[in-house]
C-alpha cells in the first residue's frame, strides 16, 4: 500500500490543481469538477502502473557491445530476454529463469545471462498496478550446449486485460545489430 501513496497523493493533487485551472477558465460547474476528477484519476493511474518499477543497474557499452555479439561461453547456453515495442514501454517487467529473479526490462532494453544445458522456464510478470492488468506468463524451453536462445517479450493488447507473450527468435544475426544499439540491463547472479 505504501508504493500507492504517492500516486494516490499526486492524483489528487492533480485533480484539485485542474479542477481549479478548469473552474477560472471555464467557470464553475458540475463539467469542471468531472474533468478535474478525471485528471486526477489519470495522474493516479499512469503513476500507480509505475509503481513496481525498480532501479536496476545498466551495463557499460563495453559490456552491451560484448553482449550484442551473442556468443555463448562453451559448453554453455547464451539466453537473451529483449524487450521492445511502445505499449507499457516505461512499465518496469520482471523477468525469472527458473524462479530466481534475473532482471526488470523497460522497453527497449535487454539483458543475457548464461545457464547450464538443459531445460529452463523463463516467466515475465509486471509490479505495481499494472500487475493485475497483465497475466503472468511462463515460456519453458530446452537448449543444448553452445546455443544461443533469444526470446522477445511483447505485451498482447486484450479487452479487458493485456498478455505477455514470448517469441523465440529463429534467426538472431539481424537482433546482434538492433542488440547493439539497445540498453542492456546487468542480469542478476543467477
Amino acid at each position: 500500500m505504501q508504493k500507492y501513496l504517492v500516486p494516490i497523493l499526486a492524483g489528487l493533487g492533480a485533480a484539485v490543481v485542474a479542477g481549479a485551472l478548469f473552474g477560472a477558465l471555464l467557470g464553475a460547474d458540475i463539467l469542471t469538477y468531472f474533468m478535474g476528477a478525471f485528471v486526477g484519476f489519470f495522474t493516479f493511474y499512469i503513476l500507480a502502473n509505475l509503481a513496481g518499477n525498480r532501479k536496476v543497474a545498466m551495463a557499460s557499452v563495453a559490456d552491451r557491445d560484448q553482449a550484442a555479439k551473442l556468443e555463448p561461453v562453451a559448453g554453455k547456453v547464451l539466453l537473451c530476454v529483449y524487450r521492445e515495442g511502445f505499449v507499457g514501454s516505461a512499465a518496469g517487467l520482471n523477468i525469472s529463469v527458473d524462479g530466481n529473479d534475473l532482471a526488470q526490462l523497460k522497453s527497449p532494453r535487454f539483458t543475457c545471462v548464461t545457464l547450464e544445458p538443459g531445460a529452463h522456464s523463463l516467466t515475465a510478470a509486471f509490479g505495481g498496478f499494472a500487475g493485475p492488468q497483465n497475466k503472468p506468463t511462463l515460456f519453458e524451453f530446452q537448449a543444448e550446449a553452445g546455443a544461443v536462445v533469444a526470446v522477445k517479450v511483447a505485451i498482447a493488447m486484450g479487452m479487458l486485460r493485456n498478455s505477455l507473450t514470448f517469441a523465440r527468435a529463429a534467426d538472431i544475426e539481424p537482433l546482434k545489430t538492433k542488440l547493439a544499439m539497445t540498453q542492456m540491463v546487468v542480469a542478476a547472479p543467477l
